[in-house]
């Protein structure tokens, strides 16, 4: 756990981001990223360099609604102007939402009970919202989509559904919703915690479900860590972190 300093309040952000022009949230060298330029506009904020907490990675491409971040700053700027004070150093495409001060035991990634995501797909073309969905040429069997959600739910290892090796895969999937209107369908995944990509593999598998290009069993021996037909990793920027709950 992170021992944070002393006589400073414990800042929370509430950010939006359109993180397709970036490389995810965490701080990389010689990399655009959500976390250094938030940690930028908090140290022209503050007068000095400060560590900035995010609820977690985020895929290079992936955006948030309401992203949850945490820092200790000191006390001259009164909580209600921190974001317009951060926000005229940041870019347009990263805005702080809201700060308040919390608990000092409050830790954006450490106190998560939940994640909730949104995975967008447009069924066909659409230029105005291919920036923010996974566009399919093809029509998907959406009832058949649906009826493979069950398998994913529950306590279960996703070392499978993970981009790269992972120490500890056990991840719980509260639930899958789905639901289509007109060429838009919406995957929202909730779970406890989620791996490198899991969300990403979980919309790939779906989809080849739907398009009858895996079978049930598949996605079975997938989650038992057999040997499977394979399914694609859906692209990032149809991914939305839309909540974390605490």
């Amino acid at each position: 756990m992170v021992e944070w300093p002393a006589m400073s309040r414990n800042i929370r952000l509430t950010i939006e981001f359109d993180g397709t022009g970036y490389a995810g949230w965490q701080v990389q060298p010689q990399q655009l990223t959500v976390q250094g330029l938030i940690e930028q506009a908090v140290a022209k904020v503050f007068g000095s360099k400060i560590t900035v907490y995010g609820c977690g990675r985020t895929d290079a491409g992936v955006s948030a609604r309401n992203y949850i971040a945490n820092f200790f700053g000191p006390a001259r700027l009164p909580v209600e102007r921190i974001p317009a004070a951060l926000n005229h150093y940041l870019p347009e495409d990263i805005f702080v939402k809201k700060a308040e001060v919390v608990a000092n035991d409050f830790h954006a990634r450490y106190s998560a009970r939940a994640k909730v995501y949104s995975y967008y797909i447009i069924q066909g073309r659409s230029p105005l919202r291919r920036k923010f969905a996974w566009e399919l040429p093809l029509n998907l069997d959406i009832a058949r989509l649906e009826s493979a959600t069950h398998l994913l739910l529950g306590t279960k290892d996703f070392s499978r559904f993970c981009f790269v090796k992972s120490e500890n895969g056990v991840c719980t999937v509260k639930s899958i919703r789905v639901k289509a209107r007109a060429d838009q369908l919406v995957l929202t995944i909730t779970g406890d915690r989620f791996l490198y990509k899991m969300v990403r593999r979980i919309v790939g598998a779906l989809v080849a479900y739907a398009g009858r290009k895996i079978t049930q069993q598949d996605i079975k021996a997938a989650l038992a860590g057999k040997r499977h037909k394979p399914f694609v990793t859906a692209p990032a920027q149809g991914l939305i972190l839309e909540q974390v709950i605490y």
